[in-house]
């Protein structure tokens, strides 16, 4: 049976959660009856092309599209010319300038079109403009997928039907993270003393993802403990800034002898998380908004101890005090007598490790995710929604 192609495009601002979702998907997809094909935009102002790099090494068909701006017309021209090229039954579009070109290169083709909601991040007027815009936009799609509850909550509050939004929660590959590195070698890279704890956060380095209040719950917690590191993973335009904030910390602690050497690393983008996973001794989610945050199941997938805010579909995942540690959003100090609590209590750790590990097998697999996904796919090839 041919293979229908389905173009997966996003625009993207390094690698994370929606694009591991896109990889983690097209891989489950790939001896289905929809042969994922990966689109990314080459933002002249922001490039950020991990995720097609990504995709090559998976061996998927990958095409970069050039784009100047907002709206780039060639960028349009472009998407429409590989539709056509490429016979492209279904583009799934992630992210709202994915979803405007979307509908823009699909004008009068054949080509049905799915979009993710992975959330709309930022207060600012100029992002509440485009979470509005975007929300204009998905109405013309054949189906729309919320990662959450809150986000279907939210397009159903706008007035989308139920019958065009589907809850489809992320998925992980466990396999993936059974990879172990040596965490001795790993250390040294580090500059991490061999008996320290290490206390890991993943993700974009941005005002939402609540680093900060990491930070100020980390001050707290170097009080007491010294032996720990905590290492920052990921960038992001707040990096400068909590870098700052960070080594401030640090020169406190050492003007008053509560701490040696550096508590804090930030390691940039890692093309290694396994091994990353696996030097954690704890995992900490500190965001102030979230969808189905990739990383919580991974650090999950990884049998490490979470503590993580009750945000988006986090209380989906964690339930508090079996599988992992939930704290209120903003609560620095809720955040530090948590992580305090499990460095103190090495049999709680355990079995949270344990229990948020069977949790993530049992009900967010990446074989559960692609099922859904794919019966998405059947029912727009079946009913010939096109554009």
């Amino acid at each position: 049976m041919q293979q229908k192609k389905v173009l997966q495009l996003i625009s993207s601002s390094g690698f994370f959660g929606a694009d591991n979702v896109l990889i983690e998907l097209s891989k489950q997809l790939r001896h289905s009856p929809f042969s994922p094909v990966i689109g990314v935009f080459d933002n002249q102002h922001n490039s950020h092309l991990e995720v097609a790099e990504v995709a090559k090494q998976h061996g998927f068909q990958v095409a970069v599209f050039p784009c100047r701006g907002r709206c780039d017309l060639r960028t349009i021209f472009l998407i429409r010319k590989f539709l056509r090229e490429n016979e492209i039954k279904i583009i799934h579009s992630h992210g709202y300038k994915s979803n405007l070109y979307t509908l823009a290169a699909c004008l009068g083709k054949k080509v049905a079109r799915v979009a993710t909601c992975h959330n709309w991040l930022g207060d600012d007027p100029k992002m509440k403009l485009y979470a509005w815009l975007d929300k204009v936009f998905l109405r013309q799609f054949n189906s729309v997928v919320a990662v959450s509850e809150a986000v279907k909550d939210e397009l159903m509050n706008c007035g989308f039907s139920d019958a065009k939004v589907r809850l489809i929660h992320n998925g992980i590959e466990l396999d993936r993270l059974k990879t172990q590195g040596d965490s001795f070698l790993l250390k040294k890279q580090f500059n991490i003393e061999e008996e320290c704890r290490i206390i890991g956060t993943v993700g974009r380095l941005s005002e939402e993802k609540g680093q900060d209040y990491l930070l100020n719950a980390a001050a707290e917690i170097l009080k007491k403990c010294s032996k720990v590191t905590f290492l920052m993973v990921g960038d992001g335009p707040e990096r400068q800034n909590l870098e700052a904030r960070a080594a401030r910390i640090a020169e406190t602690l050492h003007a008053g002898g509560k701490a040696a050497g550096t508590p804090f690393i930030f390691t940039g983008v890692r093309n290694d998380m396994p091994d990353i996973y696996s030097l954690m001794d704890f995992f900490v989610l500190p965001s102030l908004v979230e969808g189905l945050p990739m990383v919580l199941l991974e650090a999950m997938a990884a049998r490490k101890p979470v503590v993580a805010t009750r945000v988006g579909a986090v209380p989906k995942v964690i339930e508090h005090d079996r599988s992992g540690i939930l704290v209120d959003p903003a609560d620095e100090q809720g955040l530090a007598e948590a992580i305090i609590g499990l460095l103190e209590d090495h049999e709680k750790a355990e079995q949270l490790a344990e229990q948020g590990y069977r949790k993530v097998r049992e009900e967010f697999s990446a074989e559960r995710m692609a099922e859904q996904y794919l019966t998405v796919y059947q029912e727009l090839s079946a009913t010939g929604s096109e554009c």
